[in-house]
Formats: C-alpha cells, sequence, structure tokens
C-alpha cells in the first residue's frame, strides 16, 4: 500500500506542528460517520434537558462536544482505527500507540460558539506529555463556520499555562502570541495531523452550514497523569509492534 503521509508532512510536523492530508475517506464513508454523528447529538441534547441544567443545555446545543465516542458507536469504533490514523501513530507515536481520547465536535448553524487558543496538552499533563490529535473535518470546515486555527511552530514553546474559562468550563492557554496565526479550512474527509501542543483555536460559526468534526487522540500505552500517576485515557490498543490491533 502506498504510503499516505509523504517525507515533506513529516518535515512540516517537526518544524511548524502540524499538517493537513489529502481528501482520506469516499463520500458513502463520511455519510455514515455523518449520521452517527446526528444520532449521537440528539442523544447528548436529550440528557443535557434532562438533566435540567441550563447551562449543559446550552453547550450541548450550541457547542457539543461528545467524548469516548468509540464507546458509543461501532461505526466509530471502526473509524478510529483508519489508515491514516495509524499510519500517522507510526511516524509520531511509535510502533505500540493507544486511543488516548477521541470525541465528535459538531458546531450547528448560526449558532455554534467560538473555543479559545489551548494547547491539548493543557487539559491533563501526562507522563509523557506530547501526543497526536487527528482533526478530521467530516464536514467542509470554513472560517464562517468555525474552522479551526493554529499558530505554526508554537508546539516548540512547550506547555503554556492554562486557566478556566468559567463561561463555558474550557481551559484557555495563558500569554497567547497570535502572531502568525492562520485558518485551517478542510474539505470532507481531510485531517489536520498535530502536536498536542500546538496552539490552536476554533471560530463561532456564523453561516448555515453545520460543521462536523472528529478528533481522535494517540498516544504511547500506559500513560499516567503527571499529578497522580494514575493511568489514564482511553486506552483503546490501534497499534502493537507497528502492526494494526
Amino acid at each position: 500500500m502506498p504510503a499516505l503521509i509523504q517525507a515533506t508532512q513529516c518535515e512540516q510536523f517537526r518544524e511548524q506542528g502540524y499538517f493537513v492530508t489529502e481528501p482520506m475517506w469516499s463520500s458513502s464513508a463520511l455519510d455514515r460517520v455523518r449520521a452517527e454523528f446526528e444520532r449521537l447529538h440528539g442523544e447528548h441534547i436529550r440528557r443535557a434537558e434532562a438533566s435540567g441544567d441550563a447551562i449543559q443545555i446550552d453547550l450541548a446545543r450550541t457547542r457539543p462536544f461528545i467524548g469516548q465516542a468509540h464507546t458509543r458507536s461501532e461505526v466509530l469504533k471502526d473509524f478510529a482505527r483508519s489508515p491514516i490514523y495509524l499510519e500517522a501513530c507510526a511516524h509520531f507515536v511509535g510502533p505500540d500507540a493507544d486511543l488516548y481520547y477521541n470525541q465528535v465536535v459538531s458546531k450547528p448553524p448560526e449558532h455554534g460558539k467560538h473555543f479559545g487558543w489551548h494547547q491539548d496538552s493543557g487539559y491533563m499533563v501526562t507522563k509523557p506529555l506530547a501526543y497526536i490529535t487527528c482533526w478530521t473535518a467530516i464536514s467542509r470546515t470554513f472560517v464562517e463556520n468555525g474552522c479551526i486555527w493554529v499558530i505554526p511552530g508554537s508546539h516548540k514553546r512547550g506547555l503554556l499555562p492554562h486557566a478556566r474559562n468559567q463561561v463555558d468550563q474550557s481551559w484557555d492557554a495563558q500569554n497567547v502570541d497570535e502572531s502568525g496565526a492562520i485558518p485551517v479550512p478542510m474539505e470532507p474527509g481531510q485531517v489536520a495531523i498535530f502536536s498536542s501542543l500546538m496552539l490552536h483555536k476554533s471560530g463561532a460559526n456564523v453561516s448555515r452550514d453545520v460543521r462536523h468534526g472528529y478528533v481522535p487522540q494517540y498516544h504511547v500505552p500506559g500513560i499516567v497523569e503527571q499529578a497522580t500517576g494514575k493511568r489514564f485515557g482511553d486506552q483503546f490498543p490501534v497499534l502493537r509492534g507497528g502492526l494494526p490491533v
């Protein structure tokens, strides 16, 4: 099978902290994933409404994040082992790799909220620290519907301090120098593969199009939370000895 990731992309990852692939799936495969997103989003809203928590209801409707999607959908469980993800693991994680975390991130049209600058490693400091995020466009993503933005080379700054945003309970990176920030629009099926130390954000969805993204992250097996030494993450094996599990 020909390589899906080129040497130039590996170099861009090292120097800039990210790169974007070509579209990696057929339209029919993406249609199946979108159908799962719609099902999971509906369930997510119903759970929030049942809680009676106004903040959770608002977030479910305007900025839903549905974690551990592989445990909620057989379609996404298989999707998390797609060849492009496994090849990215082989290049940037190692011959042994686990699904560390994965989530469905949708932005409803005209209501989807922005998400501030952050590093994925800022949410949970792990040992070892860095891993990879594979931000996958399930629908077309562009500036007006809230595509991601990155600051190329920011992964070289190390882990920045993060503080809780009390409005939406996210973690925002502090002391961010936004100079050089660029949007990363993508067509359906493209993947932005980046370091967990890459500073990134996404804008609000002011369009009439829903923005669907699937975001699996991959780490070495056996990672622990640095503060407690306890095992953390999905711990779902995808590679052992360089071979798919």
